[in-house]
């Protein structure tokens, strides 16, 4: 065998294997190069998505960055494809390719198809790696009317929330919010939008868009057996059956037979016009200032209860017919008294008719202390015992009678715990709290707490405890459950102070006498 063919056998296998070492060396370069590019991307601010970006929907632009593979019979590319600001990404030994404008779908379909003619076999993956940022202009009554910087995953609000900063006013416009698109002109409601979840009311932005802000202008008012009565932005071409919708539709007991809507038909006029049929009346056309009143069935499915608690069997909330069913009756409804229940007091309350104004009270405090008259300032004491819309029983005799008493609407009942005791205040040696005895008199309980003391004036007093009134003490009253006997006292003072301001009087009759003397002398 010649020398030189010996030679060239044994250099082919180091050449192929240099050329191998080779391309897997410049393979393993470039696919560095595009990590550490993928590695200088900075990925901003965060940017949060509704849900999974459709391909069909998504318009690529300027900014948009794929991460992109390709799998040839000769070597694996990865790239970081960033679309330029014209428009286009650029693929080495594949070219550019214009995909501005395009859906996801289209342009990662052009790519794929750009790269196979080069490499007929070659699989191919594209994926969306980073969103675009745009400028959207905002203009009209905001705090910073201008561009702000967008994604195309970004809503309408929150272009406005960022252009309004902390600065948001009620009279900006949330219904009649322009979007100028490509020549078109869309309305954006964030009302409707917030109250149905529509995000055709919400669209999201796009490269190129303008959103034009505005001030309110006119209203309509919508009240009655709507979930979310009051005044509403007037929207043009909005219908009965729309402003229903977005108040939250009827309640359950609106009569939509009877609604009546108050309409201006120039400055000053107006007519009302008189809705029987919903269904044939849902496609009327609103008017700016229109009044819209739903009426009410004020007795649809009403329950009347009142509340029983306290020492009773079965406390809780139980339906009566208001003026008929009495007290006697909610109390054998809940079971009757518990074995600790004081029978012989009974509360009855009512919030309703305690919220009620009381004239008399509130024309006396009008009245300055000194200018009451004797029956007005007894009033406010007796309003101050018994406060509106309270009954309180604390005797046998006067809880068998209350028994008979019909109920109203919302009242609380309420059976004390029995406590049965008396207590002797003031003037006695041993003041407290001592048993109820039914055969002691009142002199009985007095020497039961140790007697008069040297300090009593010699008046005393039962203060019964329903009412807090308080009467002369005799042995003709009979003493129940809680009174006080009250027996005053002298009020201890400082003789030198009384000294004093008997000395000051003295002084004071004195110069008047002097006085008088003086023009009795003239």
């Amino acid at each position: 065998m010649p020398f030189f063919l010996i030679i060239l056998l044994l250099i082919t296998p180091l050449t192929a294997s240099l050329d191998s070492t080779i391309n897997l060396t410049s393979q393993d370069r470039e696919n560095q190069q595009t990590k550490d590019q993928l590695d200088l991307v900075l990925p901003g601010e965060d940017i949060y998505l509704e849900n999974t970006i459709n391909p069909d929907q998504y318009i690529v632009g300027p900014g948009d960055g794929l991460s992109f593979s390709m799998m040839a019979a000769d070597r694996i590319f990865t790239l970081f494809l960033e679309v330029s600001p014209l428009g286009d990404v650029l693929i080495p030994a594949i070219g550019v390719i214009s995909i501005d404008g395009m859906t996801l779908t289209t342009a990662m379909k052009l790519i794929e198809e750009r790269c196979l003619e080069k490499h007929r076999n070659a699989v191919v993956h594209l994926t969306l790696s980073r969103l675009r940022r745009f400028k959207v202009l905002v203009t009209g009554p905001v705090a910073f009317p201008g561009y702000v910087v967008a994604t195309s995953v970004m809503r309408v609000d929150e272009i406005i929330e960022l252009a309004e900063g902390d600065s948001s006013t009620q009279d900006i416009s949330r219904r009649n919010i322009s979007l100028f698109r490509n020549g078109d002109t869309l309305r954006v409601d964030l009302v409707k939008f917030h109250m149905s979840g529509n995000k055709f009311w919400n669209p999201t932005v796009q490269q190129g868009d303008m959103i034009h802000v505005r001030y309110k202008n006119e209203n309509v008012g919508i009240w009655g057996g709507v979930a979310q009565p009051g005044s509403y932005e007037f929207v043009n071409g909005e219908a009965l059956s729309d402003l229903i919708l977005l108040s939250g539709g009827f309640t359950r007991n609106a009569d939509s037979s009877n609604i009546e809507i108050t309409r201006f038909v120039n400055d000053t006029d107006k007519v009302v016009i008189n809705v029987d049929d919903f269904d044939q009346g849902r496609n009327m056309l609103l008017w700016a200032e229109d009044h819209i009143i739903i009426r009410l069935k004020r007795d649809y499915k009403r329950q009347d209860l009142v509340s029983i608690d306290g020492e009773i069997k079965y406390p809780g909330r139980y339906t009566i017919e208001p003026g008929i069913t009495t007290i006697g009756d909610i109390i054998a409804k809940a079971g009757g008294f518990s074995q600790r229940a004081d029978n012989t007091r009974i509360s009855v309350n009512n919030e309703e008719i305690s919220q009620l104004i009381d004239i008399e009270l509130a024309r006396i405090k009008l009245i300055p202390y000194e200018d009451r008259s004797t029956e007005e300032k007894a009033y406010l004491k007796a309003r101050t015992r018994t406060p509106k819309g309270r009954l309180n029983s604390a005797s046998q005799s006067f809880t068998l009678d209350i028994m008979n008493f019909p109920l109203q609407r919302n009242d609380v009942v309420r059976i004390p715990i029995l406590h049965e005791y008396v207590e002797i205040l003031g003037a006695v040696l041993h003041p407290g709290r001592y048993p109820l005895n039914p055969q002691f008199r009142n002199t009985d309980y007095i020497e039961l707490a140790g007697g008069i003391t040297k300090t009593a004036t010699g008046r005393k007093y039962l203060i019964k405890s329903s009412t807090g009134q308080r009467v002369p003490l005799s042995d003709d009253l009979t003493i129940e459950n809680g009174n006080v006997i009250f027996v005053e006292e002298k009020l201890e003072y400082n003789r030198w102070e009384r000294f004093k301001e008997v000395m000051a009087i003295g002084g004071q009759m004195a110069a008047i006498l002097a006085v008088i003397q003086t023009a009795t002398r003239k």
